[in-house]
């Protein structure tokens, strides 16, 4: 299981170290999203991608920039995330996705990013084991997990024609979970509809 940690210790090192550095004289990007996850191949569900149970889910990260250009920018994002599916688990995420955007417009753009993290999946029902002769539930255990995937969002940028330091998109998460259940399921497919927004907060200047 060394490899979670490694790979958790990266994101929680690497991401706020490169963040510092981005945002001393740039304003601090602040993503904020929420999806609907669904554990099917893609093209099940609703339209191939929407899971017609809701299952809830809420994102949130920050992102700094390799390079900006003024048709496309390189950056990494580091996310922390929740989602409940019923009946099956609870699920926490630390993951970094490597993105690349390309501007249509001003105001529009598009952005594929390919991520990977650490997920701590919880049980969302009770768990029985066979034991002395008897059924006994199983003591509350999260499992410690890999996840890793593409994304690609659609966008709309409000900075260029009203100023204000806002984004809006809409974006599709393919993602895999292992391992799920050895033996019987070793990996999970995802998929997560996301609806959000980047707000860029302005840092402010002290005062002397």
């Amino acid at each position: 299981m060394k490899y979670f940690y490694f790979i958790a210790f990266f994101i929680l090192i690497r991401a706020p170290f490169s963040l510092a550095q981005e945002t001393a004289t740039r304003p601090i990007p602040v993503e904020l999203s929420f999806f609907n996850n669904g554990t099917f191949m893609p093209g099940k569900g609703m339209l191939g991608v929407w899971s017609p149970t809701f299952n809830p889910g809420l994102s949130l990260g920050s992102r700094f920039y390799y390079t900006r250009k003024e048709k496309t920018q390189w950056f990494q994002s580091a996310k922390l995330g929740y989602f409940y599916h019923r009946h099956a688990q609870h699920g926490l995420q630390l993951y970094t996705e490597l993105g690349y955007r390309y501007k249509f417009t001003s105001a529009w753009y598009v952005e594929p990013k390919l991520g990977a993290g650490y997920l701590l999946s919880i049980p969302a029902m009770q768990l029985f084991e066979f034991k002395d002769g008897a059924y006994q539930q199983k003591p509350f255990k999260g499992r410690h997990q890999l996840m890793a995937g593409l994304n690609i969002s659609l966008g709309y940028s409000f900075q260029q024609k009203t100023k204000l330091p806002l984004e809006v998109f809409l974006g599709y998460q393919f993602w895999v979970q292992s391992p799920f259940v050895n033996k019987y399921v070793p990996v999970l497919p995802n998929n997560s509809v996301h609806i959000g927004g980047v707000y860029y907060f302005k840092k402010f200047k002290n005062k002397r």
